[in-house]
């Protein structure tokens, strides 16, 4: 656990063992970035409060990102591969269910604009997933240096 800057996250298998029922939230980027870190706090909270119905997959390394990023955008649909063929900054999230394509998100203030249409307010519970989205994070170091080293709570094997 922890921050590196040269060692990767390993590179879980995606999408074909994503269990019925179940949404997969991915996320992959640099890493050390602060908006990268926020994205995986905000992904890890979702996963602690909804076990049940979502899981987290993540892609962390800071020299092969981009290159991981330009495979994963042929997998989107035309639309959204039209949409998301300028990101390019760290990091992109998107959605893995059954049998569909990769469902992009886009940055992590896209990833929070989501979270605040699909997490209510009104639901206490939400609280602590809705706190990280308030506001931009910090240039801090618990925000720039996250544990970039694990794949997530995905099953990627049977």
């Amino acid at each position: 656990m922890g921050a590196s800057f040269t060692k990767q996250c390993p590179t879980p298998k995606r999408g074909v063992f994503v269990r019925p029922g179940q949404t997969r939230l991915c996320v992959a980027g640099f890493g050390i970035s602060h908006h990268t870190g926020r994205a995986r706090r905000i992904v890890d909270s979702i996963v602690s409060i909804y076990p049940e119905t979502y899981e987290s997959w993540y892609f962390f390394n800071s020299f092969g990102y981009r290159d991981y990023l330009s495979e994963l955008k042929t997998e989107l649909s035309d639309e959204q591969q039209k949409q998301f063929a300028t990101h390019k900054s760290s990091p992109f999230c998107w959605i893995e269910k059954e049998n569909e394509k990769p469902f992009a998100i886009g940055g992590r203030d896209k990833l929070c604009d989501w979270v605040v249409a699909h997490f209510p307010a009104s639901d206490g519970q939400n609280t602590p997933i809705l706190e990280l989205c308030r506001e931009e994070p910090k240039r801090a170091f618990k925000e720039i240096f996250f544990d970039n080293s694990s794949p997530g709570t995905a099953k990627t094997e049977l």
